[in-house]
């Protein structure tokens, strides 16, 4: 079994799996390597205990707790958490909320879950980056994002509500107070900072898995 640090951070952002297929495993192993807590539910386990990865905490229904522990006592120490809840992606959140982690990196489906809105609604508590289909989520809450980048880099936005402009720097397509409400994608024209700002409204950016996945 392949393992991270003993010793645990918890500055630095936990790892949340949900759905293990959000991600590829290669992106995933640059999560870890700066030995983030690493939450599971049991809706990912079994995919997860496959990579042969240490997992720090489980959260579990009531009902599956004594069928788990012979299955987690290779993983030993690890906490097994019980939740009445089925909602389990829900239930790590409020691990993270209880244990006052300040980010977390979340692998979960966007259609098969209320991640979306959980980001959302947690955004002033704990700093959320969303994983699925290989592309990283962030929900961009006081509409200013900037990021050093590659000539090409492509980047969807999506805005949220109604009456939301948007400016942007560094991009082929250049925006000055330009109203959206589809979303849309722009391109990197630099290699250098590029800059997307709306007029304080939240919105969405969602970006390929590049190789600075845990930045």
């Amino acid at each position: 079994m392949s393992s991270h640090h003993i010793v645990r951070d918890e500055q630095e952002p936990a790892l949340l799996i949900d759905d293990p297929k959000t991600l590829s495993l290669e992106f995933v192993e640059l999560l870890l390597e700066w030995s983030p807590t690493v939450v599971v539910t049991t809706n990912a386990l079994e995919e997860v205990l496959h990579w042969g990865i240490k997992i720090d905490v489980v959260i579990a229904q009531f009902e599956q707790v004594e069928a788990l522990k012979p299955r987690l006592k290779p993983q030993s120490p690890v906490k097994l958490l019980a939740f009445e809840s089925n909602d389990l992606l829900n239930a790590g959140f409020v691990y993270l909320l209880d244990n006052q982690y300040p980010a977390v990196n979340v692998l979960a489906d966007i259609f098969s879950t209320r991640i979306l809105d959980m980001v959302k609604e947690l955004s002033t508590e704990l700093d959320v980056v969303l994983f699925y289909n290989n592309q990283k989520w962030v929900y961009v809450r006081r509409g200013l994002f900037q990021k050093w980048v590659s000539t090409g880099q492509v980047f969807g936005i999506h805005p949220i509500v109604p009456g939301t402009f948007f400016k942007s720097e560094g991009f082929y397509t250049e925006m000055e107070n330009e109203p959206y409400l589809e979303p849309f994608e722009l391109r990197a024209e630099v290699t250098g900072k590029v800059r997307v700002q709306s007029n304080e409204k939240p919105f969405w950016l969602i970006e390929e898995v590049q190789t600075d996945v845990y930045k």
